[in-house]
């Protein structure tokens, strides 16, 4: 598989975190539209089996990583609560700063670090009204809800993502996500959330100096893969149907997964780990045959402390 970095500009606020498994979600929709269902089957034939025709990663601000949930002396550090609370308040890092590090995060936590809260997604509360959209008026009373909201400090972000071109183009992928920006992604699309534009789209290249392990790039599933050591932070996703799907019981069953950026320690270094999950009617009992991505692009990384 060949991995692609998409440069992103971000043209309104999020009302749906944009992780890897959701965009793939979106993508596997957009691209039903627009070259048709039996098209997108053909494509996830496999898919379960170890045989994604692409896996997308999250949408990062201005191309920023997270450290790793780790212990200290992974990163050949001894335990010091005060350096602990400077690292919690320090602990993001550009993708170039990585990689001219040779992939050493130890190496990268040591040099000045960009302010967590300038690099994730600032999630706040916004006060909305509903609207009769006949009368043009709140009904009979004042009918205020909340509404989650998602900015970015920057109008720059990047997506990493895997495509398998023996079965599918980048170009299509490419389009696909032209036009899902174009529509909006997630929810309250149609009062212009999730909107953006793709800027570029190039293979990007990663290499690591001696590398230990694999820092993942969305959120993935890791049991049953024989990994020696992983560390991660939990995220349960509670997945719902998109397009006419979405009327009725749009629910899916909940996936528990490994957060983003996750730590794996693996011998042998791969592009993406994971699994396939659904198909069978796991995933979802009102349409059996969905699936969920539980793949994950990963970068090859070195901890001199392990």
């Amino acid at each position: 598989m060949t991995l692609f970095r998409l440069q992103i500009e971000v043209r309104s606020a999020f009302a749906t975190p944009p992780k890897g498994d959701t965009l793939f979600g979106q993508l596997c929709w957009q691209i039903a539209e627009m070259e048709g269902a039996k098209r997108l089957e053909e494509l996830l034939a496999g898919y379960t089996e170890g045989r994604p025709f692409a896996v997308v990663g999250d949408m990062l601000p201005g191309d920023t990583l997270l450290f790793p949930p780790v212990p200290l002396s992974h990163l050949g550090m001894a335990f010091d609560p005060e350096r602990r609370k400077e690292i919690k308040r320090r602990r993001s890092f550009s993708m170039a700063r990585l990689q001219e590090n040779g992939g050493r995060i130890d190496a990268a936590l040591k040099e000045a670090c960009m302010p967590i809260e300038s690099s994730r997604w600032a999630e706040t509360i916004q006060i909305r009204n509903s609207i009769d959209r006949i009368g043009g008026t709140t009904g009979e009373g004042f009918d205020p809800f909340a509404s989650l909201r998602s900015d970015l400090s920057t109008a720059e972000a990047m997506l990493y993502l895997l495509v398998d071109n023996r079965v599918v183009d980048i170009t299509l992928i490419e389009e696909a996500f032209e036009a899902l920006g174009a529509a909006g992604f997630g929810k309250d699309a149609t009062v212009g959330r999730g909107r953006f534009a793709v800027v570029s789209c190039e293979p990007f290249s990663f290499s690591a100096s001696e590398p230990n392990a694999m820092l993942t790039l969305a959120p993935s599933v890791l049991a049953g893969q024989g990994f020696e050591e992983a560390y991660y932070e939990p995220f349960t996703r509670f997945g719902k149907h998109g397009g006419l799907l979405a009327h009725g019981m749009p629910w899916k069953n909940p996936v528990l997964m490994a957060d983003t950026f996750a730590l794996v320690y693996a011998r042998t270094p791969r592009s993406f780990i994971g699994v396939g999950l659904g198909g069978d009617g796991t995933v979802s009992v009102r349409m059996p045959q969905t699936v969920h991505q539980g793949y994950a692009p990963v970068i090859p990384v070195r901890l001199e402390g392990k």
